[in-house]
């Protein structure tokens, strides 16, 4: 059992999670959306789908997730008779089954979109109930048998390809009520209205997070005419889900090296005398630098220390986040946000050198710079929480940015944009405990 996050590209405020299980003796996988990351909501949804599956739950393994270490998940299981283990200490990919469910399934159905909010919870559990069938019933997957190695070659042998359902109807283990049940289920389905109801809540989650304003989903699924009739063509050019994203990743950002260089090569070299039209130099290509043993990469901060190194011995007492905030405004696009730990260690060594050589270095000061006193501050929600909390029973969809600027046209000297992240943590809470509250959740 696991959580996929649907955070998009920020992990900030309250977003929707994936609970993702999966068996490893048949494959049945089963997934349901939480709105917020809550152990209690955890154990709630663990509960319905144990009584949706069709075995019995034996034993559940997690990672080291607060949402499953703690006392209530344990107590669950304990009065369920079900074993619960964890995986290593400081290892995030320590279960293969489930991680592999996460890509396989999760992130085939839902991208890497952000998702928050009730109205997604919900398209989301429509979802899920489709696409549960879809992968149970009629998506086969390989099994390993064995594997055998012979110094580097390593020869691996697979059972044929099956559904989870065929597993469990040959399994021995399996009741043959459950097997019956099985059956009747997989006779009533029908793949291709399975598949047309993915691709339709697909579609509405991807509006949904685009910001567009849709009407209510319907009861029924669409009519399948129109989607019927395109399988004809649709395999010449590949299915496109809604969800994938056509822009590319980003890719590794070139030291200031290989710009300087290419943007030199790049200048009009003077024609000569005889020559009637400038000759434009093909560019070269430049030369890795090897910022660690036996990888070649090209390292925008290596290039950019020797002026680090300037800046230090005119103020060694800069601190870290200063400094490489100073690089990013000199070399906007060239600095990856990600090298902050990486200049904190290479700071760290400088200092280290440099009061050997008898460089004086202060001490560090990160807080308390104008000498005020610590403490906990105001809250500078009080004033108004009530009439927050109305705003968002009438609309609880609205995020916490919404809510903010909202207020600030209605008090414009008590709010700023500055305290948005103490506004997402008490919307947070506040839509924690409207949860609880709901007979639903």
């Amino acid at each position: 059992m696991d959580l996929v996050a649907h955070c998009g590209a920020v992990s900030r405020g309250s977003y929707i999670h994936s609970l993702v299980l999966t068996d490893i003796a048949s494959g049945w996988t089963e997934a349901a959306p939480l709105v917020v990351r809550e152990s209690s909501l955890v154990v709630q949804t663990l509960e319905r789908v144990r009584v949706s599956l069709p075995f019995a739950l034996r034993a559940l393994d997690v990672d080291n997730g607060t949402e499953f270490v703690n006392d209530r998940l344990i107590e669950y299981c304990l009065s369920h008779g079900i074993e619960l283990t964890r995986s290593h200490p400081y290892r995030k990919n320590d279960q293969a089954w489930i991680e592999q469910k996460n890509g396989a399934v999760v992130r085939k159905l839902l991208g890497y979109k952000r998702f928050e909010g009730i109205a997604a919870a919900k398209a989301i559990t429509r979802l899920y109930g489709a696409s549960r069938l879809f992968v149970n019933f009629f998506q086969p997957s390989f099994k390993l048998v064995a594997k055998h190695r012979e110094g580097a070659q390593v020869s691996k042998r697979y059972h044929p390809p099956q559904t989870p359902c065929e597993r469990l109807l040959q399994a021995e283990s399996t009741p043959e009520t459950a097997k019956m049940k099985l059956r009747e289920i997989a006779v009533a389905l029908d793949p291709l209205k399975l598949l047309e109801e993915m691709r339709a809540m697909q579609a509405h989650l991807t509006a949904l997070a685009d910001g567009e304003i849709l009407p209510g989903m319907t009861a029924e699924p669409p009519d399948l005419a129109a989607f019927v009739a395109g399988l004809s063509s649709a395999w010449r050019a590949g299915e496109v889900r809604p969800t994938f994203s056509p822009a590319a990743k980003p890719r590794n950002l070139r030291g200031l090296q290989s710009v300087a260089q290419e943007n030199v090569a790049a200048m009009p070299v003077a024609p000569p005398a005889e020559a009637p039209a400038p000759v434009m130099k093909a560019p070269e290509r430049p030369q890795l630098i090897y910022a660690g043993s036996g990888k070649g990469s090209f390292h925008a901060l290596k290039m950019a220390w020797p002026l680090v190194c300037r800046r230090l011995e005119g103020c060694p007492n800069i601190n870290s986040t200063q400094l490489f905030e100073e690089l990013c405004a000199q070399f906007p696009g060239r600095i990856n946000p990600f090298q902050r730990k990486t200049l904190s260690k290479r700071l760290k060594i400088w200092r280290q050198d440099a009061r050997a050589r008898g460089v004086i270095i202060d001490q560090l000061k990160y807080r308390n710079l104008n000498n005020k006193p610590r403490g906990r501050r105001p809250d500078p929600f009080k004033a108004h929480w009530a009439e927050m909390r109305q705003c968002l029973e009438a609309k609880p969809d609205q995020t916490a940015v919404e809510l903010l600027i909202e207020f600030r046209a209605r008090y414009p000297e008590h709010y700023s944009l500055r305290q948005l992240c103490t506004l997402e943590r008490r919307v947070r809470v506040w839509r924690r405990e409207a949860v609880q509250r709901s007979p639903w959740g």
